[in-house]
């Protein structure tokens, strides 16, 4: 009875085991069901991607006008663009040379590198779309190391003043483009030149070797006559400046801004209230325009009624701003 059992097992183990025993048509038929899935797969997201392809790129080359006719591009600055867009990456559309800085370098260094470059042209370019420059941080030891598109200003011998911004570097000269107001200029009449970036504020004496309208041809210069070598180089001032707690609709308290720099300002604690860590708004005029930005204590000093802080959060245009304060302030 026992040996009866054993064998009806034994019998229904086996059976069990063959159910799960596949043929080899079946194995191959199951794998090429697999296959024919993944294709299929593969093929409606392909059908997608050129369907999506096809719906960007008139919806690409309509911003591209769009873009076009609001940057008031001419027929040669269309034509640079053009030539760039030969550089972009596949994954990159048209229209990302206009609105991506990163998009638009990378194209300028795949350029570079073909040798099919005018840097001068470029900047300008760059400078019209809206991109900012980035600018050589070290000490300039000549006015032919200053790059395109850096702000500068021309101080007379009388005291009166010209800003402007460099337009392109020349064998002997720089392009300077004037902004409006500009007192009268000739040729052959001396300036000294001030520039600044992050290592200080420079000047150097030049001449005017030609002029147009709206533009001056200045001599390059090797002499450094007046140098502040300070990373984002600081100011004394005296300027009425209102606080508050950031990000509150407290009342502002007036107090005075000491001293202002590309990362951060000394001001008067207002009855000591300023504590080391609080998060301020800070707002002042240093020219006509009304600014605020926000600031952290970063520690008081001569018994608490000086408050240090630094800028939170600034970006390159508002230094910017504040370093075009300071240096039309130098002397």
């Amino acid at each position: 009875m026992a040996a009866a059992g054993q064998a009806g097992i034994a019998q229904f183990l086996t059976s069990l085991s063959l159910g799960f025993v596949q043929t080899r048509m079946e194995i191959i038929l199951f794998f090429v069901i697999i296959i024919v899935f993944l294709a299929a797969i593969s093929a409606y997201f392909a059908a997608r991607s050129r369907r999506g392809h096809r719906e960007l790129v008139p919806r690409s080359r309509d911003l591209i006008g769009r873009l076009y006719e609001k940057l008031g591009l001419n027929e040669q600055e269309a034509a640079l663009l053009g030539r760039l867009a030969q550089y972009l990456d596949p994954k990159d559309s048209g229209h990302s040379l206009l609105i991506d800085s990163h998009v638009f370098d990378a194209c300028v260094r795949r350029m570079s590198r073909a040798g099919d470059v005018s840097q001068p042209t470029l900047n300008a370019l760059r400078l019209k779309i809206g991109f900012r420059i980035t600018q050589n941080q070290e000490a300039p030891s000549s006015t032919a190391e200053l790059p395109s598109g850096a702000p500068l200003l021309l101080q007379l011998k009388g005291g009166a003043r010209a800003r402007g911004t460099i337009l392109a570097q020349g064998a002997g000269a720089m392009l300077v483009k004037l902004e409006p107001g500009a007192p009268p200029l000739a040729i052959g009449m001396s300036v000294t030149m001030y520039f600044h970036n992050a290592a200080g504020i420079f000047s150097f004496p030049t001449r005017i070797t030609d002029m147009n309208e709206d533009a001056v041809f200045l001599a390059h210069s090797s002499t450094i006559t007046h140098q502040q070598r300070r990373k984002y180089y600081r100011r004394r001032e005296s300027l009425p400046v209102f606080v508050r707690p950031a990000a509150t609709t407290a009342d502002p308290v007036q107090t005075i801004l000491l001293d202002l720099g590309g990362v951060g300002a000394s001001l008067q604690n207002p009855k000591g209230l300023l504590k080391r860590g609080d998060l301020l708004e800070l707002s002042f005029t240093p020219q006509a325009e009304k600014v605020t930005y926000v600031a952290r204590v970063m520690r008081v000093s001569k018994l608490g009624r000086v408050a240090n802080v630094r800028f939170e959060s600034l970006s390159e245009a508002e230094r910017n701003r504040i370093m075009g304060f300071i240096f039309t302030q130098a002397e």
